[in-house]
């Protein structure tokens, strides 16, 4: 095996062979300080390019072609390179509760290195990406951008919020390949008991553009740590036996739990957890009117750990799915006997479609965030059944 290296693109390769037909490899980008190149004896098409420790991707391109030498020939082989990297130009989650002291986003079935032939090895791992709190104090974003091999497959997605010594991951199956040549962006916004992460992953024009959306919520969390609070987490104040469980019988819909009335209950996918959504028995008035809807919902959430009572917190915004089983008459009926604020029928509350803050009064949905004048939140408690 021949090996030779050139300092740009513009230089002209130049090796002295005897007639035979002979594989040659490109791989561009592999700097010295970052990879761990093969041995010119032991190298193979099949030898890694291995990156360093503690190193991390450049731009690596590839290419390959096979030509046959005659005798005193000379041969003008053109390789065209190809981008064996996708660039992860930005991640960014916003609206992270206060209370959130890290965030990080984990791609899983990373291929670990690439090959002198510019296939990529079996092995895979995941990558992780850590993001810094930005001035505004709930958006979270990548300092700098990344390049990495592509995935192996469709990857998972994982977003995970520590607070303290707690941590909740939200995992999330890609429905698309995250492919090599590809610009990708990924964007999320926390909206309490759902994480809603929208991607757009783009290439050069002729690869055209795929967009990833996808919902996190409470049924694909996991929590890891001491079980301390962690923005949505909701236990007792003394500790539960299980991190992020209630302890005792989930009440049922139209009572009471904590001085707060439930609005919905329901078994979570595995069918071993109770999931019991209550509304708070108070409110805070917060008009719309002549605000930004960005400002509007930064107001809100720092306004929400305000409402945190007998232990109860992660409260967020209601859904539109949620806000249609909000009864206020039925609410009424039960909060004044914990000293709790009745609800208006005329007033206009504010709720979550998808991304967007929207408003409902009564039975009507769908105003414009505009029209809100009333917080009244929910959040969605864990029981084992």
């Amino acid at each position: 095996m021949r090996r030779q290296e050139l300092a740009s693109a513009s230089d002209q390769l130049s090796l002295k062979l005897q007639p035979t037909t002979y594989q040659v490899y490109a791989i561009a980008g592999a700097a010295d300080e970052a990879y761990v190149l093969p041995e010119l004896a032991d190298a193979t098409a099949e030898s890694p390019v291995a990156l360093k420790d503690g190193a991390t991707h450049g731009d690596l391109m590839a290419a390959s072609n096979t030509v046959t030498m005659d005798e005193d020939e000379t041969n003008t082989l053109t390789l065209s390179l190809r981008r064996k990297v996708m660039e992860l130009q930005t991640v960014e989650m916003r609206r992270i509760p206060a209370t959130v002291t890290a965030v990080s986003v984990m791609l899983s079935s990373i291929y670990d290195n690439l090959l002198v032939s510019g296939n990529y090895s079996e092995g895979t791992s995941p990558q992780t990406v850590t993001l810094a709190r930005q001035d505004d104090g709930t958006t979270w974003k990548n300092s700098i951008e990344y390049f990495m091999l592509p995935a192996k497959g469709k990857p998972t997605i994982t977003v995970k919020l520590t607070t303290g010594a707690t941590t909740k991951s939200y995992s999330y199956d890609c429905p698309e390949n995250l492919e090599a040549n590809k610009h990708i962006s990924i964007t999320g916004t926390y909206t309490g008991g759902e994480l809603t992460l929208t991607g757009v992953i783009t290439g050069d024009t002729w690869n055209g553009t795929t967009t990833v959306t996808f919902n996190f919520n409470e049924t694909n969390a996991e929590t890891t740590g001491s079980g301390d609070d962690s923005g949505d987490d909701n236990g007792d104040e003394g500790g539960n036996a299980e991190d992020g469980v209630e302890e005792g019988t989930a009440p049922a819909v139209n009572a009471l739990y904590k001085d707060c009335y439930v609005i919905d209950a329901y078994d979570d996918a595995s069918g071993s957890y109770r999931m019991v959504t209550v509304i708070h028995k108070n409110e805070q008035e917060m008009s719309g009117a002549g605000t930004t809807e960005e400002s509007l919902l930064s107001d809100i959430n720092a306004a929400l750990p305000s409402f945190n009572i007998n232990g109860i917190t992660g409260w967020r915004l209601p859904t539109v799915a949620e806000a249609k089983k909000i009864y206020p008459g039925y609410i009424n009926e039960k909060i004044g006997s914990v000293d709790g604020m009745t609800m208006n029928a005329s007033a206009f509350y504010y709720c979550m479609d998808g991304e967007s803050l929207k408003a409902f009064k009564g039975s009507q949905y769908g105003y414009l965030y505009t029209n809100g004048q009333r917080l009244r939140p929910v959040t969605t408690l864990k029981f084992r059944k």
